[in-house]
């Protein structure tokens, strides 16, 4: 490979076609497509290659033992053919390779991206899961790479295809977003075998999404379905990789062959084309890490190409014409086709989910694979939110390096086959070193913002983040003072439950920014931690509660040792009945059994127990696939289980023993009844018997629920789900737990005429309603077999020599659909979600001097509650990134669910927006710049938007809106 660059160098050092075919070439985008024929079948070859941002090899060397060759072979190729055509997908593979360029060879790339030969499709860091991600994380993704291409290359560059080729199911909130970053189309490969037959039986393989129940016909997008995966037609790979026969076309050569290639080729189009609406069809041409040595690809392509010129083949009286191109050429071209024909595409109002590739394997394991990684990733993101607002109040001084790392890190966990679980074990060991220094990294730059906050000076308080206080571990506060910042990343004012490990159980004063004591409550550790390598861990936890957090802001809490006599710790006794919580939020558990047995919540008591279950493993259970022997799983504990009654000035609830594979904490907030917090630990997982387990914990209810369940979509809009079913195709039950099991990123629901029961979860995971009245949520798993998808490994992560252990928490929701007289108990889903999403972030130092500024706010007023500042970020001198999102659905609150405006001009503490430029969802361009195709059956619109004035600082909202903005500001 190393030849091939060399020869690409040579050829520049020459000025051999440094600046070709500029005098004459097309523009770009719709404009540099190659023209389809109506009266033909038109044939869109797309040459690329799917790489990867780690999985069965780490990102590096992925890079630099292919990805590198692939670009720099790809360049070479299509400078010596203005034909040819290539698409780029991951940016941050692009980023490594274009940073190590020279100017000849960036300038010579830029050529190629104007005229239309280089096109860069997806545009994100990575290409996302779409199960397992949160939209904000997703947004923030694409935004980071969008904005590289753009710095890079120009307008010539803006990707206007979404290329989700390889997730394993999709969901309707990515087509939301893809349509929003103004892309008229996506592509993907994986969907049910059952509705990918059906759809080649009705010829709707190409479809229009309406990717939004509350976004209408704005969030429409054209969606593609590749006919065989994303790799090149049977017997048609060229590359050095595969064994095909090349194309020979010397008539003189015994070996001659062009024209019997021409017709194998076209007997496979013309299948194809009997599957597809329209008189175009897409063929891939490439696979994972293909284009090493891109000449032997494609010179056979232009081989192919011509022998169509030469021996004319047809199908159905058309022509067929063969030409390279590109995903957003075809979809131009389906979109000629559809308008010219007034021709209405299916339109697709759900999502595809689950995904099944064949009888009994449905990827639905993946939903919980890794459980720490997924929780991992959303501790990632709850810290960037942070770095990036504490930054945008510092006026430039912080290092951008520092929470780029961390942006890039992030971007890399939501590639799907980061989150997801499904890389090899050296792969997820790369992820979690490349998560944890982006943190550290952000963590340092934020906490020099604050202490500049605080002291009022270039102090630097050296504050620590606590990264290990769910293994009960944490330097700073191993001393008896200490100060402790509560950073609130809400747009409005919250009371939030801090919880630190604190050592030698002694007595506390914690002083408030008021100078006022803090209730405080010592409660045992959840487990024992000792196991934990390198770190001092505690066998007490403290927690108080930080109340009226300002919004974007802090508040700072002293804390110095009282006396060095122990203070009662609030395990009182083993009791066999117990009623525990408030009068407004309260459980009982059963004298017989130890387990929950009701709630009462929002003025509703209903029946509800908990426990732990696992169901055992097929043999093709694995990283991705769920099989469970069994359909009724088997309850961990063997009888009933012991508890022990833990309460104190903050909170109330039990500790539950469920032997040696699980605890768990069930508690009520003084200060916070919204919610019962259920905090739980599982593993390690006990197969030594030769079985895989899968754990999940299962609520249930006497709720009637009819098969009736819902799941939200990647923590945004929720979708119902029906058990047992699926709108699009006639569902088969031959695998009646793993076939109803969907993603649950921030929720399940059931719900009767009168009564809505919620669960919220701290990370993605699988759940289902199995039974009606029921809900379960698949927690941890551990597998004995590798399920044959390729990551060539079974699921059992090992932690300090034994079985890795899974800490996590469940929030439960209660009450009459119609609310608390507040809100409705969506609404209080909404709130719950968001406070544990972006959850206060906790910064401790050793330091107790220099404390100027004991409490901030960044916003001089909380914004009303259906509405968040999604993101603010420096993005260059005096300019901010600034979104602003409706958090609520249409009909989800009688009063929340409305129109709302908000009014930015004197909104900010330490600075004034004096201007709001609007862009697209990913903020590389203009909004007004934003012109999208039209299709029939839907108002999607080619017309500009207009142009908004940028002195106008009120920015109104419709519910589920997301308004996203350039904001130039000036400080005070």
């Amino acid at each position: 490979m190393s030849l091939l660059v060399f020869l690409f160098c040579f050829s520049l050092f020459l000025g051999v076609n440094t600046k070709p075919y500029e005098a004459d070439a097309p523009s770009c985008g719709y404009d540099a497509c190659p023209e389809a024929d109506p009266s033909a079948l038109n044939v869109h070859i797309v040459p690329h290659s799917h790489d990867d941002v780690g999985w069965l090899k780490t990102l590096d060397q992925y890079y630099f033992q292919d990805v590198q060759n692939v670009i720099s072979s790809v360049i070479v190729a299509l400078k010596l053919n203005p034909e040819r055509r290539f698409v780029q997908v991951e940016t941050a593979f692009f980023k490594l390779w274009w940073s190590r360029q020279n100017d000849i060879i960036k300038e010579a790339v830029q050529n190629l991206v104007n005229n239309g030969q280089l096109e860069f499709i997806n545009g994100a860091w990575s290409m996302n899961d779409e199960a397992a991600v949160h939209y904000q994380s997703t947004i923030d993704q694409f935004t980071l790479g969008l904005r590289y291409i753009e710095d890079n290359l120009g307008r010539c560059a803006r990707p206007k295809v979404g290329w989700q080729i390889d997730p394993f199911g999709h969901s309707r909130e990515q087509a939301s977003i893809s349509a929003q970053l103004g892309f008229d189309s996506m592509f993907f490969a994986r969907l049910d075998y059952r509705d990918k037959n059906r759809r080649m039986d009705d010829k709707t393989m190409d479809l229009l999404w309406r990717g939004s129940a509350n976004l209408g016909n704005n969030a429409d997008i054209f969606t593609s379905v590749l006919y065989q995966h994303y790799s090149a037609p049977g017997g048609f790979c060229f590359d050095i990789v595969c064994n095909d026969e090349v194309i020979i076309d010397d008539e003189e050569d015994p070996d001659y062959n062009l024209e019997k290639r021409v017709g194998e080729f076209a007997d496979q189009m013309r299948d194809r084309a009997e599957h597809y609406p329209t008189n175009n069809i897409l063929v891939t041409m490439g696979d994972d890490f293909r284009y090493e040595a891109a000449m032997t690809t494609y010179m056979n392509l232009d081989l192919l190409i011509k022998g169509f010129d030469l021996f004319e083949q047809t199908y159905n009286d058309k022509r067929i014409k063969v030409f390279y191109s590109t995903p957003s050429c075809y979809t131009k071209a389906v979109n000629d086709y559809v308008n010219s024909n007034n021709y209405n595409l299916e339109l697709k109002t759900d999502d595809f989910f689950p995904y099944a590739d064949g009888t009994n394997t449905y990827w639905t394991g993946y939903f919980t694979s890794r459980a720490t990684s997924k929780h991992f990733e959303r501790q990632g993101n709850n810290l960037l939110q942070v770095s990036k607002q504490l930054a945008a109040n510092a006026q430039g001084s912080y290092d951008n390096e520092q929470i780029n790392t961390l942006k890039e890190a992030v971007g890399v966990m939501q590639h799907h086959d980061a989150i997801t679980g499904t890389e090899k074990q050296h792969v997820a060991n790369n992820y979690y070193l490349r998560l944890s220094r982006g943190m550290q990294s952000a963590a340092d730059a934020a906490g020099q913002v604050l202490s500049n906050l605080i002291t009022g000076d270039d102090t630097n308080l050296e504050f620590d983040s606590c990264l290990l206080a769910n293994v009960s571990a944490c330097t700073q506060t191993e001393s008896d003072t200490f100060t402790v910042a509560v950073y609130n990343p809400l747009s409005r004012t919250q009371t939030a439950i801090v919880t630190l490990p604190v050592f030698d159980q002694q007595n506390y004063q914690i002083r408030d920014p008021d100078d006022n004591d803090v209730p405080y409550q010592l409660d045992a550790s959840l487990t024992d931690f000792s196991y934990v390598e390198n770190a001092r861990t505690s066998q007490t936890t403290l927690q108080f509660a930080a109340k009226d957090l300002p919004p974007l802001g802090f508040k700072v809490y002293r804390f110095s040792a009282a006396d060095k006599q122990p203070k009662s710790n609030p395990l009182l006794k083993k009791t066999p009945n117990l009623s525990v919580g408030y009068e407004e939020t309260s459980f009982e558990i059963s004298e017989q059994t130890g387990l929950l047995e009701s709630i009462t919540m929002n003025g509703v008591t209903l029946q509800v127990t908990q426990d732990f279950q696992y169901y055992t493993s097929q043999n093709s259970s694995g990283a991705y696939i769920f099989v469970p022997v069994e359909t009724d799983p088997s309850r961990v504990a063997g009888g009933p289980i012991t508890t022990t009654l833990v309460s104190g000035d903050v909170s109330q609830g039990v500790l539950q023993e469920f032997g040696s594979w699980a605890r768990q904490f069930i508690k009520v907030y003084n200060d916070d009844k919204s919610y019962i917090e259920f905090d739980w630990i599982v593993g390690p997982l006990d197969i030594s018997d030769g079985v895989g387990k899968e754990v999940v914990s299962k609520f249930s209810t006497p709720l009637e629920t009819n098969g009736q369940f819902y799941t939200d979509s990647n923590g945004r809009e929720v979708l119902q789900r029906t058990r047992n079913s699926r709108p699009d195709y006639d569902y088969t039950d031959e695998q009646p737990v793993a076939g109803n099991y969907y993603p649950v990123t921030s929720k399940i629901v059931i719900e009767d005429d009168d009564v809505e029961f919620a669960v919220l979860t701290d990370r993605s995971q699988g759940g289902s309603s199995i039974n009606d009245g029921e809900v379960e949520l698949m927690v941890h798993r551990a597998c004995q077999h590798d399920d044959g998808r390729g990551v060539g490994e079974n699921l059992n992560e090992q932690e300090f020599g034994d079985g890795i252990r899974v800490r996590g928490k469940h929030f439960l929701v209660l009450g009459p659909k119609g609310g608390n007289g507040d809100k409705s108990i969506a609404a209080v889903e909404r709130d719950v979600a968001q406070r544990k999403l972006l959850s206060p972030w906790t910064f401790v130092t050793k330091q107790v001097d220099n404390l100027n500024n004991l409490q901030f706010s960044g916003l001089k007023n909380s914004l009303p509650d259906n509405v968040q500042i999604l993101t603010l970020e420096p993005w260059s001198e005096n300019t901010l990134l600034f979104r602003l999102e409706h958090v609520l659905e249409n009909g989800e609150d009688d009063n929340l669910s409305q129109e709302v405006t908000v009014d930015v001009s004197d909104l900010f503490t330490l600075f004034s927006i004096t201007e709001l430029k609007e862009t697209t969802l990913g903020a590389n361009m203009l909004l007004e710049e934003n012109v999208r195709l039209s299709w029939p059956g839907s108002s999607t619109t080619d017309d500009q938007v207009e142009k908004r004035d940028v002195d106008d600082l009120t920015v109104t909202l419709q519910p589920m809106q997301i308004r996203t903005f350039l904001a130039t500001v000036s400080y005070n």
